[in-house]
C-alpha cells in the first residue's frame, strides 16, 4: 500500500510539471505574439496606424471650389457672354438594401424618366437622347441598319448606295410605352440584388490574359474571350481567399493587388445609378413622387392601430435619393470650341482655354478641420481652423461671339462645298493684335464632344477591296510596326512575302491580339490624301468618320498644324525689299520663261508667262519667277533676318498650349533653290496663326503686333487683370505699309484675288496655293495634294479688319483664288456689315 501511494506520488508530481511546463510553453508562445504584434503596430506598421489615428482625431471636410466662367467679348458693343459656365445637374440612384419593394421604386422611375420628348430623340438617333436610354433604340444609333434592305445575305449590294441614308424603319423601333416597360425591368433587376456580384477587373484584356484567367479556373473570377473582359462575382469568390486571389490576379493582370482585393471583397450594394444629368424638370417630378410616397406614409402610420405597427411601416421610395453632380457647360456648343476646349467625364481640361489656364480657372479647395474624440464629438480647440475655397477666375476672351459664330459657319459649309479635308480661318484687329475669330473646321460640340467619332456608311466593292491600306501598331506600345495593302498583312499568302523580321513582329502581336481589330484600314481619296474606314460584319459596307478626320477635329490647327504658307508670303518678301530700297513698285521683271536654279526649274502655275511685269503686277499674277529676282536681290543673310524679324521660325506666345514655332533653315545653310523658293512661301513652315501675324506690319504702319487671345482676367477677390496691345517691334516704316497696301488693293481690285473683292470697299489681300511635302522631301502632285489661302486686310486706309483664310486639301477647286478667296470675301462682306462701315466708293 505505501509502495503503491509512493508510486502514485511520483506520477502525480511528474504530470504536475509537465502541466507546469505546457502551461509555461503556452505564456512563452502568446508572449512572443504579443510582442511580435507590438513590434509590427509600433515599428513595422506604425507610421500607417499613426496616419490613421490621424485622421481619425483631426477629422476636415473639402470645400470646393467654384470653376471659373470664361467669357467672349464683342469688338463692337464690348459688351460679354459666356462660353464657358458652370451648371449642377442631378443624378437619380436607388439604395438596394434599403428597397423594400423593388418593382414599385422600378415602375415609378420609368413613368418619370423616359419623356415622350426623350423617346423622340431617341428614335431618330439624336445626341442629345440620354446614354441610359440609348440600348433600347440601338437601331436608331445603327448607321448600317438602314441599308439592311439594300443588302443581299452575302453583304454585297444589291443597288447603289444612296447619297443621303432613307429613314429607318419605324418598325424596328421600340414605342414609348415597351421602353418604358424594359426600363423599368432593367431597374427591376439591378436593385432587387442586395450584394454586389458583378465586378469589371479590366476591359481590353490580351487572348494571353483571357487564357491565363480561365486556366486559373478561380471560382467568382471569369474571362470573356469575345468581349475581352475580366470580372469577377464577389459572391462566389471565397473570401478566406481573397488575398491569395489578388495576388495572382494583379501579377497575371499587371493590377495594384490592394485594389484588387477590393474588388473581391464580399459586400453589400449600396449604390444602383439609375439616370445622369437629370433635366430640373424631371429633377422635380422625382421629388414630387418621393413628397407624395412621404404623406402616403405618414398617414398609413396616423391610422395604424399601435405605435409599434406605425414603426413597421416604412416608405417604399426612401430608397430612391438625388445627388447634384457639377457639369461644365457650354451654351453655344460648336461657337469657339476649339479655342475654349472642353472637360471629360472626370472634370479633367482637354484642348483650349481650359486646358491652357487650368490653374487660373479651378480656383483652390476649402478645408473645415475639426478634432474628435474618440467617440466622434467636436472638440474645440486652438488647432481647429476653416480656410474659405478660393473660386476660380473668369477669362475674358477678345473672341467675338457673333464674328466667331459667323465665321464658323462660313468656314464649315466652304470645306463640304470644295471638299476639302479642314479649314481654319482667323479675323484679328491689326491695330491691337487681338484675335477677334479663331475657327476650324469640321466643328466639334464641347458638350457632346464625342460626337467627333460618329461614323457614316460607304461602299468598298469587293473587287476594290485588295487597294484598302492596312497599318499596324502595336496595340501597347503604339509603335509603327509596318504598312502594306490589305493582302499584304492580312492573309496568310501576304504575310508570308514579308521579310523575317516582320513576321516575326506580327506573329507576336497575334499570340495577344486579333490582327483584324488591331490595325488600321485607309482608303485614298486621290494620289495622297486618305481617310480611315471601319470594317462591319457586311463586306461591301465599310465605315468613315461623319467629319472625315474623327479625333483630328479637336485639333487647333490655327497654331497647333504648320505648313508651307505658298504665295501669301509674296507681299512680305515684296515689303522687305521695298523697304530695304532694293526695289519699286514700277520696276519690270521679264517673265520670258521658267528660272532655272541649281538643279530645279521654277515655273509659274499653269506654266503661263506674262511678259515685261512691274512688282505690282508680280503681286497680281502671283509671279513666281519674279520673286526670285527679288530674294536674290535681298541675299540670304538679310532675307532670313528679316523673315524672323516678322515672326518666322519662333512662336508668337498666344495664350493658348501646344503652339508649333514652325521652321527656318539657318541662312548658312540656305541653298540657292531655296533662296528662290522662300520669296513665294515653300521651303520654309509656319502656323496660320504666324502668317496673320506677320501682315499686321502690311496693315499696321510697319508695327508687328504681338497676337493675345485674352481681353482680361476677372479674379475672385475683384482685381482685373487686363492685356493691353504690345508692338513687339516695327519691321517696316509707315511709307512702305502704305506701299504695299496699295500694290494689294490692286491685287484685289485687277489681279487673281479678284474673287476677294467686296464691291464698293478698298481691299487688301493676297491668294496662295502651295504644295504639300511629302516623304523625302519630294511634293505631293495629284488631286488634293495643296493647300489653298487667302491673306488679306480692309477697308484701306484704316484697316478694322485682318483675315486669314486656309484650306486644306481642297479636292472641287485647285487654287487659292476659287477656294480662299471666295471664303474671305464672304467673312469681309460680313464685318464690313457687322461694324456699319459705308461703302468707300
Amino acid at each position: 500500500m505505501n509502495r503503491h501511494s509512493a508510486i502514485s506520488e511520483t506520477r502525480r508530481k511528474r504530470s504536475l510539471h509537465q502541466r507546469m511546463l505546457i502551461v509555461q510553453g503556452v505564456l512563452a508562445v502568446a508572449g512572443l505574439i504579443i510582442v511580435a504584434r507590438l513590434i509590427e503596430l509600433q515599428i513595422v506598421r506604425g507610421a500607417s496606424y499613426h496616419e490613421m489615428a490621424q485622421a481619425q482625431h483631426f477629422g476636415g471636410v473639402v470645400l470646393p471650389a467654384r470653376r471659373g466662367e470664361i467669357l467672349s467679348r464683342s469688338s463692337k458693343t464690348g459688351e460679354t457672354t459666356i462660353l464657358a459656365t458652370n451648371t449642377t445637374l442631378d443624378l437619380v440612384y436607388v439604395d438596394p438594401v434599403v428597397t423594400d419593394d423593388p418593382e414599385l421604386v422600378a415602375s415609378t422611375l420609368a413613368d418619370i424618366l423616359v419623356t415622350a420628348e426623350f423617346h423622340e430623340w431617341c428614335s431618330v438617333g439624336d445626341t442629345r437622347c440620354p446614354r441610359e436610354l440609348q440600348q433600347y433604340y440601338s437601331d436608331a444609333f445603327d448607321p448600317i441598319k438602314p441599308l439592311e434592305s439594300l443588302l443581299s445575305a452575302t453583304g454585297a449590294l444589291l443597288a447603289p448606295l444612296p447619297e443621303e441614308l432613307p429613314p429607318i424603319d419605324p418598325a424596328l423601333l421600340p414605342d414609348h410605352s415597351d421602353v418604358i416597360r424594359r426600363f423599368s425591368t432593367d431597374i427591376f433587376e439591378r436593385i432587387a440584388e442586395k450584394r454586389v456580384t458583378f465586378v469589371p477587373l479590366k476591359y481590353g484584356a490580351t487572348k494571353v490574359e483571357v487564357a491565363a484567367i480561365q486556366a486559373l479556373n478561380r471560382p467568382g473570377v471569369y474571362a470573356s474571350d469575345t468581349t475581352n473582359i475580366v470580372y469577377a462575382n464577389p459572391e462566389l469568390v471565397p473570401q478566406s481567399r481573397v488575398s491569395q486571389y489578388s495576388k495572382e490576379l494583379s501579377l497575371l493582370l499587371n493590377i495594384d493587388r490592394s485594389l484588387v482585393r477590393s474588388y473581391l471583397r464580399s459586400r453589400p450594394l449600396r449604390y444602383v445609378p439609375v439616370m445622369r444629368q437629370l433635366p430640373p424638370i424631371l429633377t422635380a417630378q422625382v421629388r414630387e413622387a418621393m413628397r407624395d410616397s412621404q404623406r402616403a406614409t405618414r398617414e398609413k402610420r396616423a391610422q395604424a392601430p399601435s405605435t409599434e405597427a406605425a414603426q413597421a411601416i416604412a416608405d417604399p421610395l426612401r430608397s430612391i435619393a438625388l445627388i447634384p453632380e457639377h457639369w461644365r457647360f457650354y451654351p453655344d456648343g460648336t461657337v469657339a470650341s476649339h479655342v475654349v476646349g472642353f472637360l471629360n467625364t472626370q472634370n479633367e481640361p482637354q484642348y483650349g482655354i481650359e486646358r491652357t489656364f487650368q490653374m487660373e480657372l479651378r480656383g483652390q479647395e476649402g478645408l473645415i478641420r475639426t478634432m474628435s474624440d474618440p467617440t466622434g464629438g467636436q472638440i474645440l480647440t486652438s488647432q481647429q481652423r476653416i480656410v474659405d475655397p478660393k473660386d476660380g477666375s473668369t477669362i475674358v476672351l477678345t473672341i467675338d461671339r457673333e464674328v466667331q459664330g459667323a465665321v464658323e459657319r462660313i468656314l464649315s459649309e466652304a470645306i463640304i462645298d470644295f471638299d476639302a479635308d479642314s479649314g481654319q480661318a482667323i479675323v484679328m484687329d491689326p491695330e491691337t493684335g487681338k484675335v477677334i475669330a479663331m475657327a476650324s473646321a469640321p466643328l466639334f460640340d464641347s458638350n457632346n464632344y464625342g460626337t467627333v467619332y460618329s461614323r457614316v456608311p460607304i461602299h468598298i466593292p469587293l473587287r476594290k477591296r485588295p487597294e484598302v491600306v492596312v497599318e499596324l501598331y502595336h496595340p501597347q506600345t503604339l509603335q509603327f510596326v509596318l504598312k502594306g495593302y490589305w493582302g499584304d498583312i492580312l492573309t496568310e499568302q501576304g504575310r508570308n512575302a514579308l521579310s523575317p523580321e516582320k513576321q516575326q513582329q506580327v506573329k507576336r502581336i497575334e499570340q495577344e491580339f486579333n490582327l483584324r481589330d488591331v490595325v488600321r484600314y485607309y482608303m485614298y481619296a486621290g494620289e495622297n490624301s486618305r481617310r480611315e474606314i471601319f470594317p462591319t460584319e457586311h463586306e461591301e459596307i465599310w465605315l468613315t468618320y461623319q467629319n472625315n478626320i474623327g479625333v483630328g477635329a479637336y485639333l487647333n490647327r490655327s497654331v497647333q498644324e504648320i505648313y508651307e504658307p505658298g504665295s501669301v508670303l509674296k507681299p512680305i518678301t515684296i515689303a522687305i525689299a521695298l523697304d530695304q530700297g532694293e526695289i519699286r513698285p514700277s520696276d519690270t521683271y521679264d517673265d520670258d520663261e521658267p528660272v532655272e536654279v541649281d538643279e530645279y526649274t521654277i515655273r509659274n502655275a499653269l506654266n503661263k508667262h506674262f511678259g515685261t511685269v512691274t512688282m505690282t503686277e508680280c503681286l497680281e499674277y502671283s509671279v513666281n519667277t519674279c520673286m526670285t529676282t527679288v530674294s536674290t536681290k535681298l541675299g540670304r543673310k538679310l532675307f532670313h533676318r528679316m523673315l524672323e524679324r516678322f515672326g518666322f521660325g519662333a512662336i508668337t506666345g498666344i495664350e493658348l498650349e501646344d503652339e508649333l514655332q514652325g521652321e527656318i533653315l539657318p541662312w548658312r545653310n540656305w541653298s540657292n533653290a531655296l533662296l528662290a523658293t522662300a520669296s513665294y512661301g515653300q521651303g520654309i513652315s509656319s502656323t496660320p496663326m504666324q502668317v496673320i501675324t506677320a501682315y499686321t506690319p502690311l496693315a499696321n504702319h510697319g508695327r508687328l503686333m504681338q497676337p493675345t487671345i485674352i481681353d482680361s482676367i476677372l479674379h475672385s477677390d475683384g482685381t482685373v487683370e487686363r492685356t493691353k496691345p504690345h508692338v513687339r517691334d516695327q519691321v517696316l516704316t509707315p511709307e512702305t505699309s502704305e506701299t504695299i497696301s496699295a500694290m494689294l488693293v490692286s491685287t484685289v481690285n485687277n489681279g487673281f484675288a479678284k474673287t476677294a473683292r467686296v464691291p464698293g470697299y478698298r481691299l487688301a489681300g493676297k491668294t496662295g496655293t502651295s504644295q504639300i511635302a511629302g516623304p523625302g522631301g519630294r511634293y505631293e502632285a495629284g488631286t488634293g495634294s495643296s493647300i489653298t489661302s487667302f491673306a488679306g486686310y480692309g477697308p484701306i486706309p484704316d484697316p478694322k479688319f485682318l483675315i486669314l483664310v486656309k484650306i486644306d486639301r481642297p479636292r472641287a477647286v485647285e487654287y487659292g483664288s476659287e477656294s480662299a478667296a471666295p471664303v474671305f470675301k464672304q467673312i469681309a462682306a460680313y464685318l464690313l456689315e457687322y461694324y456699319g462701315i459705308p461703302p468707300q466708293e
